[in-house]
């Protein structure tokens, strides 16, 4: 979303045939972005730096294209580098921050966010997320942190809580059952953070009905009395995101996430259909995007539908589907492309058959 709105933030010049100059070469990788073409985007904007090193919009051009591309380290090296040559820069501190922020270094994108209001003050966007990450921040002063082999668990209390040992034991063997069935594991040591649930709502500003997030970090409400395997559910979801976005950071529809999600939470248990007899099924199109504005009546069907949809890709395409159909949109490849090598039938044919 962020993305979205810097492209479009940028204001595109007169594209001439045949670029030479480093801007002709800036304004046909924007221009290739907004159309999609990530890497096609990367190439020109690749060639307006060869040109001319020193073109901020050119670097800034690029971190866009490398974060479309999932490639992070890239875009966090080109968007510090287009700040460095201009501080006011705007749309590069917001997408340096969110990357930063996604990544789980927190004081990062915080200190990206306050330099940029030196020159941008007003900025809504920067005040307003600059805000809730210091409140986060503030929340998480007091926490303690606990080493497990492949998450970092924050949480509040003493050291030796009994419910972050519990938490580090569950993720574990989740961490191997969930990593196994894919085919691959998070690319990197997994934060997870513990919180009230006053804490987790204040936080992360979800809907009532959501028990966990996934946002670069898992995050879950464990406060009162702890169900064990309400936990052990909560966790496993969380962590399927975890090893989702391992795989393709971006360009899988939340149906496909949060499916995939539901599956592994719920290990050999059959999924309720209950849901279904009480209203007619949502568009599977309509759930490309995110739940969390949903009500918790849809998004009860939602999940369900999710877990449904996504346990018919697996049926159709065999126990490496799901491995290869994201490795296809990492690769760039649109997911109706991504989809129809992996599955072997079209995505639109998907759409109208999947529920029979």
């Amino acid at each position: 979303m962020l993305l979205a709105a810097t492209l479009l933030s940028v204001a595109l010049s007169g594209q001439a045939a045949g670029p030479r100059t480093a801007v002709q070469w800036t304004d046909a990788g924007w221009q290739a972005l907004r159309a999609g073409h990530a890497d096609e985007a990367a190439r020109d904007f690749d060639e307006a730096l060869r040109v001319d090193a020193r073109s901020p919009m050119a670097m800034l051009g690029a971190g866009a294209a490398a974060q479309l591309r999932g490639k992070t380290d890239e875009a966090r090296q080109d968007l510090a580098g287009a700040l460095r040559l201009q501080p006011s820069l705007t749309a590069a501190s917001l997408l340096l921050g969110e990357i930063l922020y996604r990544e789980a270094d927190l004081q990062g994108a915080i200190a990206v966010y306050e330099q940029a209001l030196i020159s941008a003050p007003t900025d809504r966007q920067l005040t307003a997320k600059l805000e809730a990450w210091r409140r986060e921040a503030a929340v998480h002063d007091s926490f303690s942190q606990r080493i497990a082999s492949h998450f970092t668990i924050m949480f509040e209390g003493p050291p030796d809580q009994p419910v972050a040992s519990r938490v580090a034991e569950i993720l574990e063997a989740a961490y191997w059952r969930i990593g196994g069935a894919i085919g691959a594991y998070p690319r990197d040591v997994v934060p997870v953070i513990l919180y009230s649930k006053e804490q987790f709502r204040d936080v992360t500003q979800s809907p009532g009905w959501a028990g966990g997030l996934f946002d670069g970090r898992i995050r879950v409400p464990v406060g009162g009395t702890i169900d064990d395997r309400e936990l052990e559910r909560v966790l496993s979801h969380e962590l399927t995101h975890a090893i989702v976005y391992g795989l393709a950071s971006r360009g899988v529809p939340q149906w496909l996430n949060e499916g995939l999600a539901v599956l592994f939470e719920r290990g050999a248990v059959a999924i309720d259909r209950a849901p279904l007899a009480d209203a007619p099924l949502i568009p599977l199109s309509r759930l490309e995007r995110s739940f969390q504005s949903l009500s918790s009546t849809d998004a009860r069907l939602a999940y369900v539908e999710s877990a449904l949809a996504t346990q018919k890709v697996i049926d159709l395409g065999g126990p490496t589907t799901i491995y290869n159909l994201l490795t296809n949109i990492a690769s760039g490849m649109t997911f109706e492309t991504a989809f129809e090598r992996a599955v072997l039938i079209p995505y639109a044919e998907f759409l109208k058959t999947w529920a029979e």
